[in-house]
C-alpha cells in the first residue's frame, strides 16, 4: 500500500507541482523584467479587456433575453396546478370517510346519502 501512495506521490509531483513551479517561475522572472510603467499599462490593458469582454456578453444575453431567443431554446415552463381539497362534512371535520380508531386513521365506507 505504502508503494502506490509513493508511485501516486511520484506522479502527483511530476506531472502537477513541477511544471506548474516552472511555468510560475518563468512568468515572474518575465514579469519582473518589464518596467513598472510598463507593467502597469499591461494589467490595465488587461482588465479593460476583460471588463468590455464580460459588459459585451451581459448585454448580449439581455439582447437575446428582449428578442425571446432565449425562450426559443425548447424548454417549456409547466405551471402547478392547485390540489382539489375535500369540503368539510356537517360537523367541520375535513376528515371525511375516516374514523380514529386505537391504532390510527382507518377508512371506512360513506354511509347511504
Amino acid at each position: 500500500m505504502k508503494k502506490l501512495s509513493s508511485m501516486r506521490d511520484t506522479i502527483y509531483n511530476n506531472v502537477l507541482r513541477k511544471p506548474k513551479s516552472y511555468i510560475g517561475s518563468c512568468l515572474r522572472r518575465g514579469c519582473d523584467r518589464i518596467p513598472e510603467n510598463r507593467r502597469l499599462t499591461v494589467v490595465t490593458v488587461l482588465l479593460t479587456l476583460f471588463v468590455l469582454t464580460a459588459f459585451f456578453v451581459f448585454g448580449n444575453a439581455c439582447y437575446r433575453i428582449g428578442r425571446g431567443q432565449a425562450a426559443a431554446g425548447g424548454i417549456e415552463v409547466s405551471h402547478i396546478e392547485g390540489v382539489a381539497l375535500p369540503a368539510p362534512d356537517d360537523s367541520g371535520s375535513l376528515m371525511v370517510g375516516c374514523k380514529i380508531t386505537d391504532n390510527g386513521f382507518s377508512e371506512t365506507e360513506k354511509e347511504n346519502q
